[in-house]
């Protein structure tokens, strides 16, 4: 059965506003993670999980202060998110989505601040109430990072290696 235009329609918008909220999320880590504004893209019981390196959080409160903790560790970043893809579920109120990173970022290690640069890639769970998408699950894993300087191919850090 054919949808209609107004279907089609929200269909699209659906798409645009769930790779939007993957672009503000993507804003407000790259403006000191900001907690407040990370955690008001998450349901109140969301999952924020960035795999190899980054950490877990469950539920708002847990988030923000997730955020604040990367925010001591990671002074600077700019996490570049591209190649959406976004499957809105039959519903209209779920949808999965796929991005991928490549990330810089100035990091505090041994009390010192070193440049890393950072791939890889975000598979993310989204729930639609009242209108609004937010994410029920983010879900990043980090395949490949390594110190600017070195690069991965001298001084790659895997997944494995962590």
């Amino acid at each position: 059965m054919a949808r209609t235009l107004e279907k089609r329609i929200q269909h699209l918008e659906d798409i645009h506003e769930c790779e939007q909220l993957q672009y503000a999320y993507q804003r407000y880590v790259d403006n000191g993670y900001d907690p407040e504004g990370i955690a008001s893209l998450f349901m109140p019981d969301g999952l924020w999980e960035i795999k190899g390196t980054g950490g877990t959080a469950k539920g708002r409160e847990a988030i923000k202060q997730h955020a604040k903790n990367l925010s001591a560790a990671i002074t600077w970043g700019q996490h570049n998110m591209m190649t959406p893809s976004v499957i809105i579920g039959e519903d209209g109120k779920t949808a999965t989505g796929a991005f991928c990173l490549i990330c810089m970022l100035t990091m505090i290690e041994t009390g010192k601040k070193d440049a890393y640069i950072l791939v890889g890639r975000y598979s993310n769970r989204y729930v639609k109430i009242n209108g609004k998408w937010y994410f029920s699950e983010l879900t990043g894993v980090i395949d490949q990072t390594a110190p600017w300087d070195k690069g991965w191919v001298k001084a790659p850090m895997t997944r494995e290696s962590w």
